[in-house]
């Protein structure tokens, strides 16, 4: 640590440090007397703001130590620098009542929606939270802890791409946060491309501390728990830290909640004619639970008093209706089965996770000025998931016992029949560091060398089922084969009919269940030099010396998924997993990383900063050597105002899970076939099968095979920003910020998608493309005969009949994003001897612009409003004596509503088609909205669907009482007013709730009573 003797600009050094960390210096002037004895890390600002504090009121010059703030190498008084940074502390992130860092991180303003669902069907890493960082993706933002970089969670994000895990950081250990939102690959290296968040934990804590907290949400589910105790020793040459955490939190399940229902709940805007016409109870795409269907399709009515026999499961009468334009032509009766009116009850909404978490850390001071650190932490979580319990479909046999061919039997297996079946992600998470650091050159540089070694190991066990046995066990032995009404070979069985109309035992499921383990593992060792100091001082400034600072780094880390072997997709008649994948893969990387960081302070006024870094990678892709500059100016034209601006190149490594996954291979079925649509369209069968979903008879499964590309580059980036902090004059302790920032990637990973590669191997082979269901337009977002079109038409396998076998999809370089917003926050401190404490935070985020392109062909579009645009987050906290209130909130502002651009559904159900047009690449809603009448198109007097759906405001608040010098107790409560998410009237599937709104849920209200004791 320097120190730096300040002669000039003290106010300003004061103003820059508060306006940093608005949050951590409400806490310095309100903390209760059990924490004022908190001390905290070298790198807290808490330290600094003292220290500026004592300078203010003191005649005299004092010395202010200057610290180490996130996106920067060299330590500095002044905290505010060209680039705005955020900064809270542990405390204050549970005294909002956040339960885990990714709570929190979520609800910042920078922090874009969450790019998948972890309860969402065949969803990988169910127990990881990533945190998308201006909303350009989770694999741009990067993770460290305690200035180091966090291994990758060992299993792919939707199943594509490296991610860092955000969700088993224990709040309990953490000291402060420090976020950055702008590029900073010039000092952190690959993956700070959207920002870095930098986790500091507990340090200098003296003393011993018991919390222990209880609580959950008031609707039911997600009870919490939690024991944290930490403490602190120190001699006269050395310090240690110790801090063992333990916390259970309960799964929140479909039942806790009274939207459960996956159809009848949908909005009224999603229900079909049929729907409309007899109700869901009466629709055949309500969620069948038991069924069985003849030839011809109808459905074979149970036995009287069968349905009754199972848990979720009611007799409903299916109908079918057939449209002609607006009007119903015909109306199918598809006889009785046995529905689910609550499909998602034993669904998990949101996992629930047990934790026991350790960590120490410690130092040593040697008499010649050399100090030794270390720390050791342990992460382990088991987390608990569940999805759609086992299902089976027996296919169209002829079946002996009956005399006919039945067509297609379903079976949903219940919660009571199987019993426990939930998914458990155990995981593990190694997290081990030493370094030695001293001063060398008679005091005039700093140096710190860091050896670090992680690992992350998961251990997913789930239940599958054997379908061979399960086979066995419903329709017993095949007997042969015979064929049905159109000729096609199908198998011959007696089936039981007794075990198909009758609950099971969880001893008779045992008969075919099958338990299988996932293992997935990654690891990072890393070695890093760093060094800072003052070189000299240009004649003309009186205060400040050019400060310097460099960083060389080694690093080695791989990763390896070995999924169950009996879980191969090619295997899958013997094991069926419910992720509905096989991932597998694995590979090692080496990167070697040189940096430089020069502070120039130009004028006493103006300070310019530089820096630049060389990235060498090691790995099966293109990537080689990456080079990375950043510079930014700070501009202090008085000492309550700073102008500053910044401007960056970024880069990100392809991820490891890009380059080397293996033929990952998963099931698909129920899909639109493009080019069998386009065949029949021209054919004059607009209403193929082919060309709508709904339509579709049977489900046709096919292979998707996803593989990585070792031709991948790494993926560049830009960024900027400017803006100023001003503590307004006349109002002591009110500061105003305002930054505009900008953020671009090109050449961008993006996976092709399976919907993507059968667009444009049908638009490559036959230069058309489908619009909306019925009609063609020309396709032009690539040339026939391209190397693009020779490529993917190749991607796609078919039969003779033209269905298709397997598919091929994977990354390749080509997306481009471009973000831009604004973010201010305004803050105000204000200090009374009658009345306490008061200090009240805004902070504003609005994003102006969400500019991207999947092709390189494509044009631009502004897709801003399909997410949310703005969010507000604030908090006012009070203190005064032994009390302490505070009260926060989060808004999101609205955002398109799902079918936002489409035609509005008829009130008889009928679902009229856009006419679109073709601008270039890109295909126009006309607003012109068209049906079929007798195969000939009919405008109608209908206009285009504008929905938005509302904001969302959430409320926070809490109460904290010094009981004595020994003992707290705080009451938090979320979502005061026990709001939940409606639904949107064309949302339907599972959770209804608009996802894209990052506040929104169904929680609802939460409470939580903290019990604070000080042993010593």
């Amino acid at each position: 640590m320097s120190t730096i003797h300040v002669r000039r600009g003290v106010l300003a050094s004061s103003l820059a440090l508060a306006l940093f960390a608005p949050y951590a210096v409400a806490q310095t002037s309100t903390t209760s007397s059990s924490n004022q004895q908190q001390n905290t890390s070298s790198t807290n600002q808490q330290q600094s703001t003292s220290s500026s504090n004592q300078q203010q009121n003191g005649p005299n010059a004092k010395e202010l130590k200057a610290v180490i703030v996130t996106g920067s190498m060299i330590p500095r008084v002044e905290v505010e620098g060209p680039a705005p940074v955020f900064s809270v502390t542990g405390q204050q992130i549970k005294d909002q009542g956040f339960t885990t860092l990714w709570e929190y991180l979520d609800s910042l303003p920078q922090v874009g929606q969450q790019t998948s669902d972890p309860a969402s069907w065949g969803s990988s890493s169910v127990n990881a939270r990533s945190v998308n960082l201006r909303g350009i993706g989770p694999g741009f933002s990067l993770l460290m802890i305690d200035g180091h970089r966090v291994v990758d969670y060992p299993q792919p994000l939707n199943k594509q791409s490296n991610f860092q895990n955000y969700n088993n950081i224990p709040t309990g250990m953490i000291d402060h946060i420090e976020v950055l939102a702008t590029g900073a690959s010039s000092i952190y290296g690959s993956d700070a491309v959207a920002g870095v968040i930098n986790v500091i934990l507990k340090k200098n804590y003296q003393g011993d501390d018991l919390q222990i907290t209880g609580g959950g949400a008031t609707r039911g589910g997600r009870a919490y728990g939690d024991i944290n105790f930490f403490g602190g020793k120190s001699g006269e040459n050395w310090h240690v830290l110790y801090n063992l955490e333990k916390s259970n939190r309960t799964a929140l399940w479909g039942m806790d909640r009274p939207y459960q229902d996956s159809v009848a709940d949908a909005g009224y805007g999603s229900w079909s004619p049929a729907s409309r016409m007899f109700g869901y109870q009466y629709d055949a795409n309500s969620a069948v639970a038991l069924s069985a269907q003849n030839a011809s399709g109808q459905y074979i009515t149970p036995p009287a008093g069968t349905c009754g026999k199972f848990t979720n499961s009611q007799l409903s009468h299916s109908y079918s209706v057939t449209t002609n334009g607006t009007q119903i032509a015909g109306v199918t009766d598809n006889g009785y089965y046995c529905s689910q009116p609550a499909l998602f009850q034993n669904w998990v909404l949101t996992p629930g996770s047990r934790s026991n978490n350790g960590y120490v850390a410690g130092e040593y001071d040697f008499s010649n000025g050399i100090q030794v650190y270390g720390s050791a932490a342990l992460y382990d979580t088991v987390g608990i998931s569940n999805t759609q319990l086992n299902a089976y479909g027996t296919g169209e046999f002829y079946d002996q016992s009956t005399g006919q061919v039945i067509n297609q039997a379903i079976r949903q297996l219940t919660a009571s029949e199987i019993g426990p079946s939930n998914t458990h992600d155990r995981e593990q998470n190694w997290n081990i560091q030493a370094g030695v650091r001293g001063t060398m050159f008679d005091s005039m540089f700093n140096w710190d060398l860091n050896l670090n070694s992680q690992q992350y190991i998961v251990r997913e066990d789930y239940t599958g089922y054997d379908s061979n046995a399960m086979n066995n066990f419903f329709l017993g032995k095949q007997l042969g084969t015979t064929k049905d009404s159109n000729g096609n070979t199908i198998p011959i069985y007696a089936m039981n009919w007794q075990q198909w109309w009758n609950p099971i035992t969880p001893q008779q499921y045992n008969q075919f269940a099958v338990f299988g383990t996932n293992t997935s593992s990654s690891w990072l060792d890393q070695v890093q030099f760093r060094v800072n100091g003052d070189l000299y001082k240009l004649p003309w400034v009186s205060s400040d010396s050019i400060g310097w600072a460099a960083v060389l780094e080694a690093a080695h880390n791989g990763f390896l998924l070995s999924p169950d072997p009996q879980s191969a997709f090619y295997n899958s008649a013997n094991f069926q997993n419910p992720f509905g994948a096989y991932l597998t893969g694995g590979g090692t990387r080496q990167r070697y990383s040189f940096g430089n960081e020069f502070r120039v302070p130009l004028l006493d006024q103006v300070t310019w900063t530089i820096s630049g870094r060389l990235d060498k990678y090691h790995d099966a892709s293109r990537a080689d050597v990456a080079r990375t500059w950043a510079t930014g100016l700070e501009y202090r034209p008085y000492d309550g105002l700073l102008l500053r601006g910044s401007y960056g190149t970024n880069f990100k490594a392809p991820d490891m899970q890009a380059i080397y996954l293996t033929g990952s291979s998963s099931p698909v079925g129920d899909y639109v076939d493009p080019l069998q649509c386009i065949n029949a369209i021209k054919n004059g069968q607009a209403n193929s099968t082919w060309c709508n979903l709904t339509q579709r008879p049977t489900s046709q499964y096919y292979t998707l095979y996803t593989n990585g590309s070792r031709l991948l580059q790494p993926q560049t980036g830009h960024s900027w920003t400017y803006g100023f902090v001003w503590q307004v004059p006349g109002v002591q302790g009110l500061s105003f910020s305002a930054d505009y920032w900008h953020l671009g990637v090109d050449n961008s990973i993006e996976y092709l998608d399976a919907a993507t590669v059968l667009t444009d191997e049908a638009g490559c082979l036959t230069g058309y493309q489908v619009n909306g269901s019925s009609s063609l337009s020309t396709y032009t977002a690539h040339v026939p005969g391209s190397a693009y079109c020779k490529m993917v038409t190749q991607m796609v396998t078919r039969n003779a009949a033209g269905q298709i076998v397997t598919e091929n999809s994977g990354p390749i370089n080509e997306a481009s994003l471009y973000v831009s917003g604004i973010d201010s926050t305004l803050d105000y401190k204000l200090h009374t001897d009658d009345y306490g404490d008061f200090r009240a935070s805004i902070n504003y985020t609005d994003n102006l612009e969400y500019k991207q392109r999947v092709l390189a062909s494509d044009e631009l579009q502004n897709t801003r409003y399909n997410n949310v645009a703005s969010r507000i987050t604030w908090i006012g906290d009070w203190h005064k004596g032994d009390w302490d209130v505070s009260i926060s909130g989060v808004r999101d502002g609205g955002m398109r509503a799902p079918n936002y651009g489409d035609c509005n559904t008829l009130p008889n159900g009928v679902q009229p088609s856009m006419i679109n047009v073709q601008n270039g690449t890109e295909s126009v809603a006309t607003g012109i909205c068209q049906v079929k009448v007798n195969g000939v198109n009919v405008t109608i007097p209908d206009t285009e669907y504008q929905g938005h759906t509302p904001v969302w405001i959430t409320w926070n608040g809490s109460v904290g009482w010094q009981i004595n010098h020994m003992t707290k107790l705080k009451l938090t409560v979320n979502n005061i007013f026990n709001r939940v998410s409606t639904i949107p009237y064309y949302a339907g599937g599972f959770e209804f709730v608009t996802t894209g709104q990052t506040g929104s849920e169904y929680n609802g209200r939460e409470w939580f009573l903290t019990f604070d004791y000080k042993l010593d």
